[in-house]
């Protein structure tokens, strides 16, 4: 969507009333919320792009990802720098091999994190948060947005990119200024993922850090 189209759809949209904008984005809501109720499984490779406000610096991580809901995940970035999180839904693991440092953490002493509720298809928490809103939807492709209702909130915008129902990349730029952007690829809808799969047992002669309250230990 160009400038100029934006700036159009802009205008037309003060044009409404208060109780339109609310349906609008209800309307939204109920409809992102039917995508991601799609899937109770979701696996995928992902590329991961982040840079800073000034675009001098840029990051990289390619990896794959294991969901269940709720809460269960294991993402795990492999190149440039190996780097694993696995959350049974109850306690999440940290793994830097390079680092033979492992860091645990209970799920909600960590916060669910906005990605979290996003694939976790939590709407009701994140329309706490968030206004969404779907500002395209054309040729097999949706484009939703989120803006934080207030300032407190650690993104400033969201952007969801779906392509034939299926979630294809997640934008997010925070209030530093940096933009973080990944994309998903052979994505699958419910397949067949092993509980095992969500366990962690830190390999034999890492450091193993608790974190409980604030307060660490080894």
């Amino acid at each position: 969507m160009n400038l100029k189209t934006l700036i159009c759809t802009a205008v037309l949209g003060c044009s409404l009333s208060f109780s339109s904008v609310a349906d609008i984005n209800n309307s939204a809501s109920a409809e992102l919320s039917a995508l991601l109720d799609k899937f109770s499984t979701f696996s995928a490779d992902f590329d991961q792009i982040s840079a800073s406000d000034d675009s001098r610096r840029m990051e990289q991580a390619r990896g794959s990802l294991l969901l269940a809901k709720p809460n269960k995940f294991n993402w795990q970035a492999l190149e440039p720098f190996p780097q694993q999180l696995v959350s049974d839904g109850e306690t999440l693991w940290i793994y830097d091999p390079d680092l033979e440092q492992a860091t645990r953490r209970q799920v909600e002493e960590s916060g669910s994190g906005v990605p979290a509720l996003i694939l976790n298809g939590q709407i009701d928490q994140l329309q706490q948060k968030y206004k969404i809103r779907l500002l395209q939807e054309k040729d097999g492709n949706s484009l939703f947005e989120l803006l934080p209702l207030d300032d407190s909130e650690v993104f400033t915008r969201i952007r969801l990119l779906f392509t034939d129902a299926v979630i294809a990349e997640l934008q997010m730029e925070d209030s530093l200024g940096q933009r973080t952007s990944i994309l998903f690829e052979n994505q699958k809808l419910n397949p067949l993922i092993e509980p095992g799969m969500f366990a962690f047992s830190p390999p034999e002669g890492t450091d193993v850090i608790i974190e409980d309250g604030g307060e660490l230990a080894n």
